[in-house]
């Protein structure tokens, strides 16, 4: 492998480890919810299974390394700075994915399948326990993630040039969405599974956050389309911007 020569990496380095994660939250939710019989569900579940192990290895490798970083840089960009929202989203979606794993051999599948010594009847309960207090453990640590991120944004809004006053809509702040999204599911499904009204609490405010975060976006994201500054234009639609051109050409 040769070296990329990229000096930094940005938390949208974690987006293909997310789609494993994710992958395996479907395989999950199929299993739970579709009427296939167990001889589908049990290799669905294993490679769930394998796909959070990978996923979550390289999200924690990759989640030091840019952590690290951040020791070693002076600040972060106000465009750039939403991206760290990234970095709990996987943690929130293996929850997700390891809760309805849970839930998937506990329905049963292991019983009907019955074969081997970790494939049984006997070992249904413990594996379904193992992967709900996993789960759990893996959401507290996007917890950690969750909270840095919100204290990275609101520290680099504050003390870029101008403060507050000064931030400008770009299309990165998509990027707090998703992985917010997750990061919410994981408590629901926490306070179904432990009929937690501390979870069932948290998770409404996450919830009405979240749709709160994604109107005035929505309506932000309307209005930079309507003037054009979404696109790179600065002043408008009317405006020609003929002038602009790279600077190797003004030269020649």
């Amino acid at each position: 492998m040769q070296q990329s020569g990229t000096r930094h990496l940005h938390a949208d380095m974690l987006m293909p480890f997310l789609a494993a994660l994710t992958s395996a939250a479907g395989g999950g939710a199929i299993c739970q919810l579709a009427h296939i019989s167990p001889r589908l569900q049990v290799p669905a579940i294993i490679v769930s299974y394998l796909e959070i192990g990978g996923g979550l290895a390289l999200v924690a490798s990759f989640n030091t390394i840019i952590l690290y970083q951040y020791f070693g840089r002076p600040f972060q960009t106000a465009d750039m700075v939403y991206q760290d929202m990234i970095m709990c989203g996987p943690y929130g979606q293996a929850s997700v994915a390891l809760q309805a794993l849970g839930e998937a051999v506990m329905a049963g599948s292991f019983a009907a399948y019955d074969r081997g010594q970790l494939l049984t009847a006997k070992a249904a309960g413990p594996f379904a326990f193992i992967s709900h207090f996993t789960g759990l453990l893996v959401w507290g640590y996007g917890v950690f993630w969750w909270f840095f991120a919100i204290l990275t944004i609101c520290y680099t809004l504050h003390t870029q040039p101008g403060g507050w006053k000064q931030s400008r809509f770009t299309m990165s702040v998509w990027s707090v969405v998703f992985p917010w999204g997750t990061f919410t599911n994981a408590a629901v499904e926490f306070g179904k599974l432990m009929d937690s009204p501390a979870f069932d609490v948290f998770s409404t405010a996450l919830l009405l956050l979240l749709v709160l975060m994604w109107v005035i976006i929505q309506l932000l994201t309307l209005k930079g389309i309507v003037t054009g500054r979404v696109f790179g234009l600065d002043h408008g639609w009317k405006k020609p911007y003929d002038d602009r051109r790279p600077a190797i050409m003004k030269g020649a």
